[in-house]
């Protein structure tokens, strides 16, 4: 009897052992979204169009002018890649990444992305680039 237990918990603990990594990953991108929306901010500028900024404590700020007009131009106001997040241009978008400060607790596809075109962000590159046609 016992022994049927067991060949049905450890299968059954072996899954649940391998969904908690992703789990994690996943409440980690989630944060970080959810932390990208708080740090935007979107405003009209008489002459100049829509300016957004994204900002990130004291680590990481991030502005585009004109958003989604002609003469869209994106500011790199503080961005390091010794903080904990930092900023690069990523096939059109621009993308949010772990910086060297950031803990060692997440997976390649980690990061948040923003379209210079419409303003918005993207959980994925590929998300990102669509808004760009």
């Amino acid at each position: 009897m016992h022994i049927k237990i067991l060949h049905i918990l450890v299968p059954a603990l072996a899954l649940l052992f391998a969904a908690v990594p992703a789990f994690a990953q996943q409440s980690l991108q989630n944060r970080l979204f959810q932390r990208a929306i708080e740090a935007t901010k979107c405003e009209e500028i008489p002459n100049n169009g829509r300016y957004c900024t994204y900002k990130f404590g004291k680590v990481l700020q991030v502005g585009i002018k004109d958003v989604g007009g002609s003469d869209t131009v994106v500011g790199f106001h503080n961005s390091n890649i010794n903080n904990e997040l930092y900023a690069v241009l990523y096939f059109g978008c621009v993308s949010i990444v772990p910086g060297h400060a950031h803990p060692k607790n997440y997976d390649r596809d980690y990061g948040v992305f923003i379209s210079p075109k419409t303003g918005t962000i993207y959980r994925t590159s590929s998300e990102c680039q669509a808004s760009l046609k």
